[in-house]
């Protein structure tokens, strides 16, 4: 990774950590992944060698310039879905200030809407939203992964009660294997079933 895309990562993250201390309103603060969780996303999707990247929940853009960073190495594409115009506009920011505006398009609009009207399959998909909409968003995620691709939710630890139907639903989904991955606020990690 480099310097420029290194450097707006540790501005994001101390703007974050500002955040969550200095009493700025949650609607307003970054609430990023932790900087565990974004190398973990970075490194699976190297791994997969994923071409066609979805994530559920831009916010600043911090995520998704791990996702991009990655994305760059293999010849990938990331698409997100950001419903706040505020957060999409500080997410195009961050990822300009990062060089990496040109392996992203961010689509407007409520993920419930978003989702189904984004054409093709993807290989990887990241789910990081409102945790009242994972639930409803967990088939119709599942149906645009194909088949051998990654699922992965953040926040299972975190918001364990929040997300504890969400969880026992994607375990038990017939297309899906899932193991929780406990680092810093759990990623709940699901490969869709080839067959």
């Amino acid at each position: 990774m480099d310097a420029q895309i290194e450097k707006v990562l540790r501005d994001l993250e101390e703007e974050d950590a500002r955040d969550r201390t200095d009493g700025t309103s949650r609607k307003l603060r970054l609430r990023a992944v932790t900087p565990e969780a974004g190398r973990f996303l970075h490194l699976i999707v190297k791994l997969t060698s994923a071409q066609r990247i979805l994530e559920a929940g831009t916010s600043s853009g911090y995520s998704t310039i791990w996702l991009a960073s990655a994305a760059r190495e293999t010849g990938a594409t990331v698409t997100t879905l950001e419903i706040d115009p505020a957060k999409i506009e500080r997410a195009r920011r961050s990822l300009a200030a990062a060089g990496l505006d040109d392996v992203v398009t961010i689509v407007e609009g409520d993920a419930n809407e978003t989702v189904q009207s984004t054409p093709g399959s993807f290989d990887f998909i990241f789910l990081d939203i409102e945790k009242e909409l994972y639930d409803g968003l967990l088939n119709p995620l599942v149906e645009k992964l194909r088949p051998g691709g990654i699922l992965i939710a953040d926040n299972l630890l975190s918001h364990a009660e929040d997300l504890a139907t969400f969880r026992e639903h994607a375990e038990a989904h017939p297309e899906l294997e899932c193991q929780l991955i406990p680092i810093p606020k759990g990623e709940l990690l699901c490969r869709k079933k080839t067959r």
